[in-house]
């Protein structure tokens, strides 16, 4: 990913506070965590129900306790 577009994921992130994207097959899933930082979910699939929440159970994922821009690195 380039380092433009990682920006521009940071940006929106910082502002909305949840952003969603898709990045080598993969669909990303990072928000504000309630206890501080940032929480990572990533999906096999983005199909979603009728509350708009993720089918799948996530791959993988975590707790980024750095800066939007950490949270967007660190599973990439």
């Amino acid at each position: 990913m380039k380092k433009e577009e990682i920006l521009q994921l940071t940006y929106i992130l910082e502002k909305i506070g949840k952003i969603e994207f898709e990045h080598n097959n993969s669909f990303y899933e990072i928000f504000k965590s309630t206890e501080g930082g940032y929480m990572i979910n990533i999906y096999s699939s983005n199909e979603k129900d009728e509350d708009d929440e993720y089918l799948f159970e996530n791959i993988d994922g975590g707790q980024c306790d750095g800066s939007a821009k950490d949270a967007i690195e660190f599973m990439l």
